[in-house]
């Protein structure tokens, strides 16, 4: 028992001061290390393994392809694959990949800007002048926006004039779609949508709205949907699912197997998603959450086990589960009590850990 609160002593100064058997190094809430990870006054400074970000505005990340620096939003620069690049927003710009943007280029932002998006085996350029007013794109897409606009698309060519006002969209066969027809919406009046797979009528779009979808030559693959009005009473049952929603009271649904529909698992939610019981865990949110793996009853318990090791800790605050970087550099400031059973015993600390004690399971 002495040697066990020498140990303590020495490796755990209260919630200050911790040292780990894995090299881990603990400040709190100055400075913490582990193998991955450096922060320094957490959330001010983190530093990973190949980045590392300052008040969540400089940050910088390194990878096989080349390196990036940014101090959001005003400046960043990098290299990719022996090219480089950088930007000074809203002047002049470049960058391979921001905000879902492919190998984008600016100039005096709104006046200019391009960008490449995947289309099947190859990559489309969209070019805009006075963003979002003027737009075009190399496979004939094109707008004036609000008047009017054309998007084609792989099945489709989607079109508006006088935005949101007027939609319509025509649509070729394809598998993984709906399959061949049209679409036309005059909001906020009504809409209608017929394609081979799908068959919906709107008023008053989104409000009240009836669907079917599937494939009508097979009544066992044919479904529907009531929405009346959205989003306070929905009502769903297809091959794939079933689902009732009287918002934000209750929620029903059942996952169905798409091969012959049989249901996979059922979930409910009560005062929309302040009470979960999903398939294999149950939620009050914030105060309960039961899973074969965790437990937390907050802001009091918590139960984790990984690997065949159970940990708990008395208080924690955090009504999150599973935040890190808290748990490096504030957790241990309320965590009064902590628990740790494995197969072969169970062990307890107090006070961080100024008392402890263990028992070997039989």
């Amino acid at each position: 028992m002495l040697s066990k609160l020498l140990l303590a002593v020495a490796f755990q100064i209260g919630p200050f001061y911790q040292q780990g058997e894995d090299g881990s190094v603990a400040l709190r809430p100055i400075y913490s290390s582990t193998q991955d990870t450096t922060d320094v006054l957490w959330p001010v400074f983190t530093a990973h393994r190949d980045w590392w970000r300052f008040c969540f505005a400089a940050h910088y990340l390194e990878n096989d392809h080349g390196y990036q620096f940014s101090l959001f939003p005003l400046w960043w620069n990098g290299t990719k694959d022996d090219s480089s690049y950088f930007g000074l927003f809203p002047i002049w710009g470049s960058h391979p990949h921001i905000l879902g943007l492919n190998d984008a280029s600016f100039v005096l932002w709104p006046l200019y800007h391009s960008y490449t998006t995947p289309r099947a085996d190859k990559k489309l350029r969209s070019h805009s002048v006075l963003f979002p007013f003027f737009h075009w794109r190399e496979d004939g897409s094109w707008g004036v926006w609000p008047l009017y606009v054309k998007n084609n698309s792989r099945e489709s060519v989607h079109e508006t004039a006088l935005w949101p006002f007027v939609t319509w969209a025509s649509y070729s066969e394809d598998r993984d779609t709906s399959g061949e027809g049209f679409s036309l919406m005059v909001w906020p009046l009504f809409g209608c949508i017929d394609r081979a797979r799908e068959k919906q009528i709107l008023f008053i779009p989104p409000f009240f709205s009836h669907a079917k979808v599937g494939d009508p030559k097979k009544p066992s693959r044919y479904g529907m949907r009531v929405r009346c009005p959205w989003p306070f009473f929905e009502y769903e049952s297809t091959i794939q699912r079933s689902r009732l929603s009287i918002f934000p009271f209750y929620e029903y649904v059942e996952n169905k197997r798409y091969s012959d529909g049989a249901v996979e698992d059922v979930t409910r939610r009560f005062g929309w998603r302040l009470v979960e019981i999903l398939p294999n865990e149950t939620r009050v949110f914030p105060f309960w959450v039961k899973s074969a793996d965790y437990f937390r009853l907050w802001p009091f318990w918590e139960t984790k086990e990984e690997n065949g090791v159970a940990r708990s800790r008395f208080l924690s605050l955090i009504p999150i589960r599973h935040v890190p970087a808290v748990d490096r550099n504030w957790a241990k400031f309320w965590t009064f009590y902590e628990r740790e059973e494995d197969p072969v015993g169970v062990s307890h600390s107090l006070l961080w850990g100024l008392i402890r004690w263990s028992a070997l399971k039989d």
